[in-house]
């Protein structure tokens, strides 16, 4: 008789939990903070008692928010540390896949329906074009997926949060220029993130000489950027809006992404009406000499909450 499988996602704040049945099913979906769990192991063996799953699982994929080095994920933004090995030991299960989060989410692209996505900008994709994938929330996770000769979906995951990000007008400069005397070195996630809302927030009042009394909050940002009482948020939300689609198009161009650009992450699809669909496009578009290349390239958010555990189950299949 077979048993479940377990599918993990385990991002630089949370952990969520899932199973998968034996006909292919997802369920018992549970989310919570890995701060409140020591290691990999304690997490899975509370999970399973709350699910009402004995243990071993008979497969397990997990998919974790950093680079994949051998067989372990030192994660960017958790203190925990998980390997194949350790996946092993935790779940019973004998050959463990594991890959980083958005590995896991691009190969959920290919089997997401219109109802998982709204589309904004270009036309239709390309037939077997690559895709590309970003999303922002705890970091920013970046992903591909290209096909091959026999028309098989390949993953290209990688750091593409962590490169360099470009200004491209003089506010744009501004904000840069403070937060390289401040940081050093300034990725695009340092901006683009929950915590890079924050820190665009914070730049754009000292650069204006506005005191602000405490550290801004991700969330606070939005509502008070969505109330329209609060300028800084205003601007901070532009700046990231407009920033977000020129990576997105720094991005298409990268990989060729006629196959589409897609947006996940637990920040833009909170948004709402927030996000402005027309900027977005605009900043994504504005490459010069590859404008017309990159009109037709449509660009989706996408609006399902089981991304990585639908790429999680497709891998194991």
């Amino acid at each position: 008789m077979k048993r479940h499988g377990l599918l993990a996602d385990i991002g630089g704040t949370n952990v969520r939990f899932a199973t998968l049945a034996p006909d292919g099913k997802i369920g018992a979906v549970e989310a919570w903070l890995t701060a409140l769990y020591p290691d990999f192991a304690t997490a899975v063996r509370t999970y399973a008692e709350i699910a009402g799953v004995t243990l071993p699982f008979e497969r397990a994929a997990v998919c974790a928010a950093g680079p994949l080095e051998g067989d372990h994920i030192d994660l960017t933004n958790c203190a925990w540390k998980i390997s194949r090995a350790e996946i092993a030991a935790a779940t019973g299960a004998k050959t463990p896949l594991l890959v980083n989060d958005f590995a896991a989410v691009a190969q959920a692209l290919p089997v997401l329906g219109d109802s998982d996505l709204i589309h904004f900008g270009g036309t239709a994709p390309l037939d077997l074009a690559p895709k590309v994938v970003l999303g922002p929330g705890t970091g920013l996770g970046v992903a591909a997926l290209v096909p091959n000769e026999a028309r098989k979906w390949i993953v290209v995951a990688g750091e593409g949060g962590h490169v360099d990000l470009a200004p491209s007008n003089d506010r744009e400069i501004a904000v840069v220029f403070h937060l390289l005397r401040e940081h050093g070195h300034v990725s695009v996630e340092r901006v683009l993130s929950g915590p890079g809302l924050e820190t665009l927030y914070l730049a754009i009042a000292s650069l204006d000489g506005i005191a602000v009394k405490t550290k801004p909050i991700a969330a606070d940002i939005a509502k008070a950027a969505r109330a329209k009482t609060d300028p800084v948020a205003t601007e901070t939300v532009q700046l990231f809006t407009g920033w977000l689609g020129a990576v997105a198009g720094n991005l298409a161009l990268a990989f060729g992404g006629r196959g589409g650009v897609y947006i996940a992450g637990g920040i833009v699809p909170q948004w709402g009406a927030l996000f402005d669909a027309k900027l977005f496009r605009h900043r994504f578009e504005a490459k010069g000499r590859m404008r017309n290349y990159l009109q037709p390239i449509p660009t989706y958010l996408i609006t399902a909450n089981d991304l990585a555990f639908r790429g999680l189950a497709e891998l194991l299949r």
